[in-house]
């Protein structure tokens, strides 16, 4: 299950903050910074009558089919709705609007109990109605921005508080996969909504801890706490939400204490500033998100995977992770997947440029005038598209542009506003739709590593299975791997075959894996200090606003 926007959307979401991956929250007040590692709270502080955030832009009417970004858009939804499991500080599902869950010995049938007393924003019932209607609205309506996928699911039949999901074969990922990921909507209110993408504010309605009380568009938003909120009172009263598109202008509201949460990225420099700063908390972890080289791969040269070899080759993925991101960040992997994310391996990147050069002769590529090369005819010139609002990307696209002219290709960096690069990279998020780039910087957030199927949505070929196949891969063995994937019945099956997957993506180099920016947040401990730290993703998360209960 892929959601456009809400989960993958890297190119805005990433890249539209300062530094793609990673983001900064804080909650303004008055004693020393202190800096931890991955650590939750130390203070008393565990409950705030007020905090603000701070958004690059404008996110819609925050329902799951309006907002505008996965990060952090998505982020702002959840707090409005619910999904039947939450994933935890470890990413495995727990119950939330379930309150348990049965799973058949063969992984194909999903019973949960709901949980009783839940109440929609507007007093009605929550029900096994809503969930059923929900499972079918996105089914009707799937290409809408956050609406999960549900093909392989066969059924959904309610009985009394209790829902079964059929499928239509074994997959023992399904509750992390789609019920930790389906926000439920009400029936009673979006069973009249024909067109999701035109829904308002006002129809924001769900049974999550804050309701939406006040939308300005371009000027930001107010929630207010759920006072009957099944899982228990939220810890933050009213949360405010601030559109502020300038990174320094809201670090600058940071440091005075107007603003108290600042969604976009921090630079290590201007987060080693933060520690020092009175009553700022600066805490570090593993993010994983990613930054790609993403090749054209339906372009010449780039259709030949010994040209995609010896340009990884030449990159010295050490280097940018050294210069551009000042150690803050761990060395991308060969084959894709984190090596700290469920199933990942260390497939290690090898930058040779006396192999990179050995592989460009191999193709026939020949020295030419300044010392570019030329294949079949043709000058090995291109262009890299870029994020214009991403800085850190701009600098790792000319260092790779300098390290790849030393083997004799020439690049040009184009820096561009993320929704051009996303017209010519990603058209209408649709990968059907084609392509109309050379290279091009781009990323994943961090869910696509959460769920062992979707490394096959990077490279399958067919456009339905392969929705993140952004590079036009085409190759059998890929397919074939990604789809043993899907088909594993058991979760040590799986991890095997991604193992496979991900050596073979080192391989066939579909694209270069960069780097994975190191997660790092900074908060003003005095007004609040009950940020939860989840891993990849960060602290702003459902966890950190409420307790959930089991």
């Amino acid at each position: 299950m892929f959601r456009r926007a809400a989960l993958i959307r890297s190119s805005y979401s990433l890249a539209s903050a300062a530094l793609a991956g990673l983001l900064l929250v804080a909650c303004g007040g008055g004693g020393e910074g202190e800096t931890t590692q991955r650590g939750s709270a130390t203070s008393e502080s565990k409950r705030a009558k007020l905090v603000t955030i701070a958004v690059p832009g404008d996110e819609g009417t925050l329902t799951p089919y309006t907002q505008n970004t996965g990060y952090p858009g998505a982020n702002l939804v959840a707090l409005v709705y619910d999904k039947l499991l939450e994933l935890d500080e470890k990413n495995e599902p727990q119950p939330l609007l379930a309150k348990s869950i049965e799973a058949s010995p063969d992984n194909t049938e999903f019973t949960l109990t709901l949980r009783g007393g839940v109440t929609w924003h507007d007093g009605k019932p929550f029900t096994a109605d809503d969930v059923v209607f929900s499972a079918g609205y996105y089914r009707e309506h799937p290409v809408a921005d956050s609406a999960p996928q549900l093909e392989a699911v066969k059924s959904v039949t309610p009985d009394g508080d209790k829902v079964t999901f059929t499928l239509n074969s074994a997959d023992p990922e399904f509750p992390k996969r789609l019920l930790a990921d389906m926000r439920i909507i009400p029936k009673h209110l979006w069973s009249s909504i024909s067109d999701p993408e035109t829904a308002t504010a006002e129809q924001a309605i769900g049974t999550g801890p804050y309701k939406l009380t006040s939308y300005k568009k371009d000027q930001g938003y107010e929630l207010s706490a759920n006072a009957d909120y099944a899982m228990g009172k939220p810890k933050i009263d009213t949360v405010k939400v601030a559109i502020i598109p300038q990174p320094q202008t809201a670090l600058a509201g940071l440091r005075t204490g107007e603003v108290s949460i600042w969604s976009g990225s921090v630079p290590e420099e201007q987060a080693a500033g933060l520690e020092k700063q009175r009553n700022v908390k600066v805490v570090r972890g593993p993010g994983f998100t990613s930054t790609l080289l993403a090749f054209n791969n339906q372009r010449a040269p780039f259709d030949n995977p010994k040209v995609r070899q010896a340009i990884s080759a030449a990159i010295d993925v050490d280097r940018l992770v050294k210069t551009v991101l000042q150690g803050r960040a761990a060395p991308g992997s060969a084959g894709f997947w984190h090596p700290d994310a469920p199933g990942g391996q260390a497939v290690d990147h090898v930058y040779d440029a006396a192999q990179a050069k050995a592989l460009l002769d191999e193709v026939g590529a020949k020295p030419g005038a300044g010392g570019i090369r030329t294949l079949a005819g043709k000058p090995m010139k291109f262009t890299l598209l870029v994020q214009s609002s991403s800085p850190q990307r701009i600098r790792a696209a000319e260092l790779i542009r300098d390290m790849l002219k030393e083997v004799g290709i020439e690049v040009s960096v184009a820096s561009m506003d993320g929704d051009s690069v996303d017209a010519k990279v990603w058209p209408g998020y649709d990968v059907a739709r084609g392509r109309d780039y050379d290279l091009t910087m781009w990323g994943w957030s961090a869910p696509v590593m959460l769920d062992t199927t979707s490394l096959g949505s990077l490279v399958d070929s067919d456009t339905k299975l392969g929705r993140l196949n952004i590079t036009g891969t085409k190759d059998a063995e890929l397919d074939t791997l990604a789809d043993q994937v899907r088909e594993a019945t058991t979760m040590d099956a799986r991890f095997d075959l991604l193992g496979k997957l991900q050596q073979q993506i080192a391989e066939q180099k579909p694209f270069v894996t960069l780097y994975y920016p190191e997660g790092v947040y900074a908060y003003r401990q005095d007004v609040f200090d009950g940020w939860v730290y989840q891993d990849g993703a960060g602290v702003l998360n459902k966890m950190s606003y409420v307790d959930l209960v089991s």
